[in-house]
């Protein structure tokens, strides 16, 4: 018997066959991503303490961060297509157990190896739910709905790690580093519920993880240019926002304490501008008019930042308005991907392959902007290389094929 195609319309228990988008399963999605962004965020703010409980040196800790973006960036395509197998919905639902599991972990070991082991396991649970949730995300929407929620997914990094930054913290002081942990499972188990509750596992239709739905997204010139895109922006965003606690703490005497909530302030500021062109995208704006609008503001906003003389307020308001206009960019990258995968065999590999390209840009991107800095010197060089880089996914924007479908796709 035949497979019916996704695209063609969801499973009636989303309510998207039945004419109306599931808004409770869209907000599971979004808070299963929200939870697996928390991860990097906590582990960001909780390292500190880390390093001082377990004895992390600096090379140590810097993998214990990386090793989530090493997990995407290695083989993001390869465990999306094998991940599909599943059935996304399953996916997320085991993504998000497992996060629970590391977390009740990370609060029992009293080892180094066992610290890395759960980091492991949270990075597993991560990818997972990411590489899952956004093709899910589409079928449970009326193509009316459909470039909205995949754009909306972009804020879930933003919000995810933004709010762990801001939050993890203050538990730790409360409660300690297990307890804070724990509380982070216990986030995760009820998200898990909402999930259970409201997503069900009996759709969409899973697909074998047939070689030919990998090659498929190898094969897609749109899959390819926007994998290259979104590892450019990521390389870019990361380079600014990450580093930039750091920098005001290094120019500006910032304290460590303030110039983390600063960062997270910055971060956070993202998500509003991912929804907003989410919003653009459903109006019918079209990605090659969002994508160089994002890429644009980026290349202006960014010499305010990283330019080590001028005052204090103007650099955080320039990081401010950088981080906020950066967010159409992803916004308008997920739509595509999703656009031209979603109901086919090959949705999981192209989503992974764009995590794939986003965890490259994230390993690079920060090395690369602290070379050049180191150099040729701080400010100037450094922003005109991300101008340069901005350059180039605006130019891809430019160049995405118009009207490509993978085969076996529907159009929405």
């Amino acid at each position: 018997m035949a497979r019916r195609p996704v695209g063609r319309g969801a499973p009636p228990e989303t309510g998207a066959a039945a004419g109306s988008t599931s808004w409770a399963a869209v907000a599971g999605l979004m808070g299963a991503g929200v939870v697996a962004a928390a991860q990097i965020g906590g582990a960001s703010a909780a390292l500190p303490v880390l390093q001082d409980e377990f004895g992390l040196s600096s090379t140590t800790a810097a993998w214990y961060l990386s090793t989530v973006s090493a997990l995407s960036a290695v083989a993001g395509a390869l465990l999306g297509w094998l991940g599909q197998s599943l059935g996304p919905a399953r996916q997320v639902r085991l993504g998000l157990v497992v996060i629970v599991l590391a977390d009740v972990a990370g609060a029992l070991v009293d080892s180094l190896p066992g610290l890395l082991a759960a980091r492991v396991g949270e990075g597993v649970g991560l990818v997972m739910v990411i590489l899952a949730a956004p093709g899910l995300l589409f079928t449970v929407a009326t193509p009316a709905h459909r470039r909205l929620v995949a754009g909306m997914w972009g804020a879930y990094m933003p919000v995810g790690a933004g709010l762990a930054a801001l939050l993890v913290p203050l538990a730790i002081h409360w409660v300690g580093w297990p307890g804070a942990s724990l509380l982070d499972a216990v986030v995760a188990a009820c998200v898990l519920g909402a999930v259970v509750r409201w997503v069900p596992a009996s759709g969409p239709a899973r697909w074998p993880g047939s070689l030919a739905g990998l090659l498929g997204a190898l094969r897609s010139p749109t899959v390819l240019v926007i994998t290259g895109c979104f590892g450019l922006y990521a390389a870019q965003y990361l380079a600014v926002v990450g580093l930039l606690p750091a920098s005001l703490v290094a120019d500006e005497g910032v304290s460590v304490a303030a110039a983390g909530l600063l960062g997270a302030v910055v971060f956070l500021v993202n998500a509003p501008a991912n929804l907003l062109g989410a919003y653009l995208l459903h109006r019918g704006a079209p990605l090659r008019w969002v994508i160089p609008t994002g890429c644009a503001g980026m290349a202006v906003t960014v010499w305010g930042v990283l330019d080590p003389g001028l005052p204090l307020g103007v650099r955080v308001a320039s990081a401010v308005a950088f981080s906020f206009i950066a967010g159409l960019v992803p916004a308008a990258l997920f739509a595509g991907v999703a656009v031209v995968s979603a109901g086919t065999g090959s949705a999981g590999a192209a989503i992974g392959l764009v995590t794939q390209g986003s965890g490259v840009g994230q390993l690079l991107g920060p090395p690369l902007v602290v070379a050049v800095g180191t150099g040729l010197g701080p400010g100037a060089a450094q922003s005109a290389l991300l101008v340069c880089l901005a350059g180039l996914v605006a130019l891809g924007a430019v160049l995405l094929p118009r009207g490509e479908r993978i085969p076996g796709t529907v159009p929405p």
